[in-house]
């Protein structure tokens, strides 16, 4: 597995970072009040990735935080505002799990709402070229070339037709957005890179702040 030096994807993400000015992105690590400590430096640690939905609009927001989430406001979770911008951060949200980058623990990737609140209509695609490296029972992995592990959560698995070490080309079909879980949540796709990375002798698989990659991404399906 080829892995990158903490130095060299520091380089990569400072030439790598945007102004988040567009009105329809909050800044990264600009967590709901009382959520969670985010990551504020708006490093784009991937810059070639394609947007990981087939199309547009998307809404990256919290799952569990707003309208008809588990720690949300009651209500449907189809509510309009749930499918509204601005985008928002939710990487380090409140979780039980410890993560390097995440002070107080937490959320390890970024919730997508699709276009619309509708099961097993919107498709996912690869971010990279890559391999399939694993299928769970809601999720697909892939890894890139450089070794990340990019990861999508809560699919539809019927409409998987992938198997394990199949070769993926950016922008082919993953799996449509459902909310397969082990309870019932909202609709969205959970989507998280794990990158590894050497620090001095040691290579550790981390979890990395995906927002602003995220939002580069997207810009560049208008």
């Amino acid at each position: 597995m080829r892995c990158k030096s903490l130095t060299a994807m520091l380089l990569i993400g400072v030439a790598a970072s945007q102004a988040q000015a567009d009105p329809r992105f909050l800044a990264p690590g600009d967590l709901l009040p009382e959520s969670g400590v985010g990551v504020t430096d708006p490093m784009v640690f991937f810059p070639d990735m394609r947007f990981p939905m087939e199309s547009g609009p998307a809404y990256a927001n919290s799952s569990a935080a707003l309208i008809g989430g588990r720690n949300g406001p009651e209500g449907d979770s189809c509510d309009p505002s749930n499918y509204s911008y601005p985008w928002r951060d939710n990487f380090c949200e409140y979780r039980r799990m410890d993560l390097a980058v995440c002070g107080a623990g937490g959320h390890m990737g970024q919730d997508l709402r699709p276009a619309t609140c509708e099961k097993g209509v919107h498709w996912t695609v690869a971010a990279t070229d890559g391999v399939v490296s694993h299928i769970g029972r809601f999720a697909v992995t892939v890894q890139s070339p450089d070794g990340a592990l990019h990861r999508y959560i809560h699919l539809d698995m019927d409409s998987v037709t992938l198997n394990p070490l199949d070769r993926v080309k950016q922008g082919d079909r993953i799996g449509t957005v459902s909310n397969g879980w082990l309870s019932e949540i909202p609709i969205h796709l959970h989507y998280d890179i794990r990158q590894p990375v050497q620090i001095g002798d040691a290579v550790h698989a981390l979890f990395l702040p995906p927002y602003s990659s995220l939002v580069a991404a997207y810009e560049k399906l208008d």
